[in-house]
């Protein structure tokens, strides 16, 4: 029988850590707590019984087996590699020392040591592995690849895990006490790597990198980019030959649903169990259970337990995820209805139900940031834990509203289109579900392991925790999924709009203003962004209906339509606008709070952005930066203008939403044309869009429409 090992890596896995980079966590949390593929961990033996393993063993593409991680080394590729941007915002939240949170204020040889750890080169640094003047022990990392399973395009696929991403340390802010995991993406092969090279190239590095960022500063839960690096490694992929990179990521955790699921289809108990334990306890914190934290949870599930029958019959993003909960058990047990689940006796949640709980108001969370901020994602295969944004390879951003956009190229079925993603949330939580089932069901009883050990030999006794699981599924999904998914989309679109915050929000806002003004955008190929930056130019106080206002309404749809939609069709699209521009001009105008334009057009634009990192701005970006690379490996000599543009549109990514109005001046008096429209709202308003530079303004013809292919 394989037996697996729970204690430091082996010495030769050592990697120093030099400042500036945080100090780590040795050894990680993670690693002393779950078990390792056996393979890696030979070299903890002591003595004369350890078994040195060669780097190439370690990475060998394999089955791994009762393990949740393997040790393995990053490849070195720190010859001649260059760091191409620091992201300074973050160094800070996770605990760079204050003096060092800027690269310029690096000496050469940090700057050196941040390249060689970065790039695989660090166990070159055997000076920094010596313990530090403050006695916290050495500055160690033992790097590792997580082994995970999954489901791709609806179907399981087996062993999937970190195929070119290697965990390179955890690290704990000490003045937040936040636990952080380093991870580098494109650090050469692993166990997972199959028939694949570990490396990432420079394209797919810059989108993560940016779009990483841009995702959490709309305020939507994401991983986090450190750094991006130019390595020496030419990579060759479908398109050639292309320079390779590595990105430095970061998050609280790597643990996905396929991390569960790798257990249940290898019928691994023993090793699920473990997982989930550690989920309850080190990355959700929840405590041990008893009768008042039941009460607690139940009175949370009761608190959320929202009224949303006006929104039952609505076509829309948020109705899909809304109808969808009521068929929750297609992905929990199968066949079971959430009638089922009224006539059985109160269920106890124990701490497995309590963690699909937080999982499942994660999820719901991030994917209704998704559809407020017009994200698609494209490959929603292996979700995290915590309800991050991860792995960003074929995304999109909307260009035109389009509900059935599909921004992946190789997704032939649109199985994860636009308007498809909180569906295919709720299908993955059913996954996990799945994988938990026994756990949730045995309800108070779970730690009679004696017990649960008997259930689970009988299928009989082993049906009864599976019906007990799907009522509580049932319930969770209705409440911490649908009912949160649907709050928070309301108050996302409703603050878009400029209808006020959580405590404005009215029965009829998502029935009668924000659906029907996504469906005029989809008739008329409206951008998805510019439609909320034009509507905060919308002054109610001008008029007492929209209808009197005809002027400026019809300005503003000039403004959003294409010359040849206006010329074809504009007459009709300013009429039909008022089929929810009518409601919401009355609903702004009785509204206190609402109706005064200037203070409505700066909530606006601090949350509608005005700079979107859409797929043409990513390969602008990518095409120059590509250039300025392969310059500054010739040793051209002529100055390079982009040589820091990735660092300036990271910028832009963190700020995207221009200058806030300044609303202690005075508004200027528009100027209005004989047809009475006003001249500053037909066209864009970019005063204070300046620092975007080319980055804002329409997408250009050969821009629009851009997919990109798993591959990105």
């Amino acid at each position: 029988m394989s037996t697996c090992s729970f204690s430091s890596a082996p010495v030769g896995l050592a990697t120093p850590i030099p400042p500036p980079l945080p100090r780590p966590r040795y050894p990680a949390r993670f690693t002393s707590a779950l078990p390792a593929d056996e393979l890696s961990s030979l070299g903890q033996k002591d003595g004369p019984d350890a078994v040195p393993v060669p780097d190439s063993v370690l990475s060998s593409p394999r089955m791994v087996r009762n393990a949740v991680y393997s040790f393995v080394n990053p490849q070195d590729q720190s010859k001649n590699a260059f760091l191409l941007s620091w992201n300074e915002d973050l160094a800070k939240e996770i605990g760079v020392d204050h003096s060092k949170l800027n690269r310029s204020q690096w000496t050469k040889e940090e700057y050196e040591n941040v390249v060689k750890v970065l790039t695989g080169g660090g166990r070159k640094l055997a000076k920094a592995a010596q313990e530090d003047a403050a006695d916290q022990g050495p500055r160690l990392a033992q790097p590792w690849a997580h082994c995970y399973g999954g489901h791709q395009f609806g179907y399981y696929a087996g062993q999937l895990g970190d195929g070119r991403a290697i965990s390179l340390y955890e690290t704990v802010n000490p003045e937040t006490g936040e636990s952080w995991e380093l991870q580098l993406k494109g650090a050469g092969k692993t166990p997972y790597s199959r028939f694949a090279d570990g490396y990432a190239v420079l394209r797919s590095s810059i989108r993560e990198y940016l779009c990483a960022e841009a995702v959490a500063a709309l305020g939507v839960a994401s991983s986090r980019s450190l750094a991006i690096l130019s390595t020496e490694t030419m990579v060759v992929r479908e398109e050639g030959g292309e320079p390779g990179s590595i990105v430095c990521r970061v998050a609280p955790s790597w643990i996905r649903f396929g991390s569960f699921e790798i257990f249940f289809y290898r019928k691994d108990r023993i090793n699920l169990r473990r997982l989930a334990e550690y989920v309850c306890s080190d990355v959700f914190n929840l405590p041990k259970d008893s009768p008042e934290e039941m009460a607690k949870f139940a009175e949370r599930l009761k608190a959320m337990d929202l009224d949303t029958s006006a929104n039952k019959d609505v076509s829309s993003p948020a109705a899909t995820a809304a109808t969808a909960a009521t068929a929750a058990t297609e992905g929990a047990a199968e066949g079971a209805t959430v009638a089922d689940a009224q006539h059985h006796r109160p269920l106890y949640r124990n701490r497995f139900a309590r963690m699909f709980e937080q999982v499942a108001r994660r999820t719901a969370l991030m994917v209704s940031g998704w559809q407020a901020i017009g994200f698609c994602h494209g490959v929603m295969n292996t979700d995290n834990m915590l309800g991050l944004t991860i792995d960003y390879g074929p995304y999109a951003f909307l260009d035109k509203y389009d509900p059935t956009w599909i921004c992946n190229h190789s997704d032939s079925e649109g199985r994860y289109a636009f308007q498809q993603q909180p569906g295919i949330c709720l299908w993955n939580l059913g996954r996990l579900a799945l994988t938990l089932e026994n756990l949730i069901g045995a309800q108070e009883r779970v730690d009679d392991l004696d017990w649960m050990r008997e259930q689970e030999s009988d299928p009989e006794k082993e049906k009864h925790l599976k019906d007990a699981a799907s009522d509580i599924v049932i319930e969770v999904l209705n409440t911490s999924f649908r009912n949160v998914f649907l709050k928070d989309y309301r108050e996302r679109m409703n603050a878009k709009m400029g209808l006020g915050g959580p405590e404005d929000v009215q029965d009829g806002d998502l029935t009668k203003i924000v659906v029907p003004a996504l469906a005029w955008m989809d008739d008329y190929e409206v951008d998805f962004h510019e439609f909320f930056r034009a509507l905060a130019d919308y002054k109610v106080q001008r008029a007492e209906s929209a209808e009197q206002n005809g002027g400026q309404v019809k300005a503003m749809v000039q403004r959003l339509l294409s010359p040849v939609i206006w010329q074809a069709r504009g007459e009709v699209a300013v009429k039909e606008s008022m089929d929810w521009l009518g409601a919401y001009h009355s609903r702004v105008a009785q509204s206190e709070s609402l109706k005064h334009d200037r203070e409505r057009r700066a909530r606006m634009n601090a949350i509608n952005p005005a700079f979107v990192l859409r797929n043409w701005v990513a390969q602008r970006v990518i095409e120059r930066v590509t250039e300025s690379v392969m310059k500054t490996r010739e040793g051209t000599k002529d100055e390079d203008p982009d040589k820091d543009l990735l660092d300036k549109v990271l910028w832009m990514c963190q700020h995207p939403f221009g200058e806030v109005d300044d609303l202690s001046k005075s508004e200027p008096e528009p100027e209005v044309g004989d047809d009475g429209m006003e001249a500053c709202e037909v066209k864009r308003n970019d005063a204070g869009l300046e620092a975007y530079g080319e980055f804002v303004g329409p997408v250009p013809e050969w821009g629009q429409g851009i997919q990109c292919s798993c591959s990105s």
